[in-house]
């Protein structure tokens, strides 16, 4: 899929409007001297994202040499010819196992040094956090993330307190999630690489309608599948949409109150310019 770089996320007309690449083409940023980076490495949330299309043409434009040009205003590198050749419509035999933009092991002639990981390229990506900042786009704080419950497509709200979020959920109600936003680690924690996309952190389920019971839902119980992440150490993060199986509450009366217990508050969360930290919709969580 294509990464997205927005307007001006480098500078001011750089680029001069929204640039699509593919996930491994390099851009040409100047820190102590030009250097490439690939711009999936670049990926924070806001500026710079990876998106969803339902069709992609890729063009390379292809020099004598390894080369830089400007693409929308933004310096990018020519087309370096990385054994993927086969991969392009106007070659010989076309090989659809290749990929747009892989690169082999080994030394390749770029015109520039060529930089993935390291001090220099975390130096970019906190250039790219300042200037979305500059750009409108910011972070939130918020415990809970949004949380809500979307019981049969109706919205219930909790009551909060602290780290545990209190639901009144009627006993017939069947198909039932936990919804709330998602932020991704890589984005907004220094040095993580981590690309999952997380809700909230669960540490406990309590399910109770006081007549028959309380009933404590095992985080690695594996009837908690859709919409969650692997357990991991007595935590269980949602990813913003998750499924609470029915069988949970057979045989409550009435209604049932739904306890959500946190480790912790969700993770910050970035904010796009003109954007509201509402609570997140069912509706609009399928469609991101």
């Amino acid at each position: 899929m294509p990464v997205r770089i927005a307007a001006n996320a480098f500078g001011e007309s750089r680029p001069t409007r929204d640039l699509y690449v593919s996930p491994a083409h390099a851009v040409c940023v100047d820190v102590l001297g030009e250097m490439l980076i690939p711009a999936c490495r670049l990926i924070n949330g806001t500026t710079i994202n990876q998106v969803d299309v339902e069709t992609v043409t890729y063009w390379h434009l292809e020099l004598a040499s390894h080369d830089i040009l400007l693409a929308e205003g933004l310096p990018a590198e020519s087309y370096l010819d990385c054994g993927n050749r086969r991969f392009f419509a106007n070659a010989e035999a076309p090989d659809l196992l290749t990929v747009p933009d892989a690169r082999p092991e080994g030394p390749l002639p770029f015109c520039r040094p060529f930089h993935e990981t390291g001090p220099l390229v975390d130096l970019v990506r906190a250039r790219l956090a300042v200037r979305a900042e500059d750009l409108g786009w910011r972070r939130v704080e918020e415990t809970f993330a949004g949380l809500h419950l979307v019981a049969d497509g109706r919205t219930i709200r909790p009551d909060v307190q602290g780290l545990t979020a209190r639901f009144v959920v009627p006993a017939d109600a069947r198909d039932v999630r936990l919804v709330s936003e998602t932020s991704v680690p890589a984005h907004v924690v220094p040095g993580s690489t981590d690309a999952r996309r997380l809700g909230l952190p669960l540490a406990g389920l309590t399910i109770d309608d006081g007549l028959t019971g309380a009933r404590t839902v095992a985080l690695d119980d594996p009837r908690l599948d859709d919409g969650f992440h692997a357990f991991d150490g007595g935590v269980r993060w949602t990813d913003g949409s998750a499924l609470l199986p029915a069988d949970f509450w057979a045989g409550c009366k009435g209604s049932f109150f739904l306890r959500v217990t946190l480790t912790g508050p969700a993770l910050d969360r970035w904010v796009a310019p003109g954007e509201t930290a509402g609570v997140v919709s069912l509706a609009e969580h399928r469609r991101a």
